[in-house]
């Protein structure tokens, strides 16, 4: 067994041994507040690695207290196929938060997610009993962080759920075939193998946890089947895929799936000579965007929180991986669409050093498809 560091309200505090873990478990449980209930929170469409982290906190609280009902909830959709899948084989029931009541009478903990980051349902005005993140604080965020109990932020860590893991392993949980299953994809989604942003912490973990692991069902979840829509929104990506320099992207319009977004920019990255990917959409008067880097200290995070924070919106990522948000309620869609372009051609002109960018040329159709004109499909 071992442990990682947790940061708790600015200090750092060593786990390992047995009285640390007595600490850690106790510290864990007066952050509830007295309270009988529980709702673990990931962000927005939450992917794997906010699902497998919901599900391992919920069991560390299910050994630490038995009464407490503990239940995991999330905003937005869950629509990429694996997900979906992973879904299925929880080993914890996760719902919409539309589906929790007596919300003002929870206690509430934030995994993959912070208070204040524009990408989760935590209700206007709550202050979360527990962050446990491996996203830097935002200007947005650091004020609600302060205010809340127990915050274990590690922005070296490839995942949130490597730091759930250690917990798990330094209070001796018993970890299921099905937990592990879940913990190990949640890693091995979010670092693409161990291969993207994987710190030794990631690797560790992983390696402990695969022995207990279900092979079979984790092939069925990362290799799961597509649905019909899945392979007409990679069309859309290729026909509107525009490349200049090293840069390679897309813009899909309005989509009905914000998953997408994110599983486009993975794609366009695997182009050959592209060091970048960009991706846009439109979902829910919201316009979204999604960056993938190639190299590991491309400071994505830090160029997406440039580009939407300035106008308004909320963003978030780590060096190669990063994406959010700008509302666009009451905008056209010709204002969107000029919106849309002014991001995109500002975004090119930071990785590229170039100014002036007139244009970009279409990867392989004979010029740029508009994807606000006509229908989704």
């Amino acid at each position: 067994m071992f442990c990682g560091a947790v940061k708790r309200r600015g200090r750092v505090m060593d786990n390992c041994g047995d009285e640390k873990n007595i600490g850690l478990a106790q510290r864990l449980l007066d952050a509830l507040g007295g309270k009988s209930r529980l709702v673990i929170l990931t962000h927005n469409n939450p992917d794997p690695d906010a699902l497998a982290s919901a599900c391992g906190l919920a069991t560390v609280f299910s050994m630490l207290d038995p009464a407490c009902r503990v239940q995991i909830a999330y905003g937005g959709i869950v629509g990429r196929a694996e997900n979906q899948t992973m879904m299925r084989y929880l080993p914890c029931k996760v719902v919409p938060f539309s589906r929790i009541r007596g919300r003002d009478k929870v206690a509430y903990a934030l995994v993959d997610t912070q208070p204040g980051a524009g990408n989760n349902v935590l209700p206007e005005g709550k202050i979360p009993a527990i962050v446990i993140d491996h996203h830097p604080p935002k200007n947005s965020t650091r004020h609600l962080l302060k205010q809340t109990p127990f915050v274990d932020i590690r922005t070296g860590y490839g995942s949130c759920t490597t730091i759930v893991s250690e917990y798990l392993q330094c209070l001796e949980v018993p970890i299921t075939t099905a937990l592990a299953t879940a913990l190990v994809y949640g890693i091995s989604s979010e670092t693409q193998h161990l291969g993207r942003e994987a710190s030794p912490r990631d690797r560790q973990v992983y390696n402990d946890l695969v022995p207990l692991v279900n092979m079979k069902r984790l092939s069925q979840i990362e290799f799961s089947r597509r649905p019909r829509e899945h392979f007409l929104y990679i069309r859309k990506a290729i026909d509107n895929a525009f490349v200049y320099r090293q840069v390679i992207g897309s813009r899909l319009g309005p989509i009905e799936n914000p998953d997408i977004v994110a599983e486009v920019a993975d794609f366009l990255l695997l182009h050959e000579r592209m060091s970048w990917s960009i991706v846009t959409a439109f979902h829910e008067q919201k316009l979204i965007i999604s960056l993938r880097a190639g190299n590991d200290r491309s400071q994505a995070g830090k160029m997406v929180r440039d580009l939407l924070e300035k106008r308004g919106g909320t963003a978030g990522g780590h060096n190669q991986v990063a994406g959010g948000q700008l509302d666009c309620q009451g905008k056209s869609p010709a204002e969107i669409e000029a919106l849309e372009w002014e991001l995109i051609l500002d975004f090119l002109q930071q990785v590229t050093g170039m100014e002036n960018i007139k244009s970009v040329k279409p990867l392989v159709t004979s010029e740029l498809n508009n994807p606000w004109q006509g229908d989704e499909q």
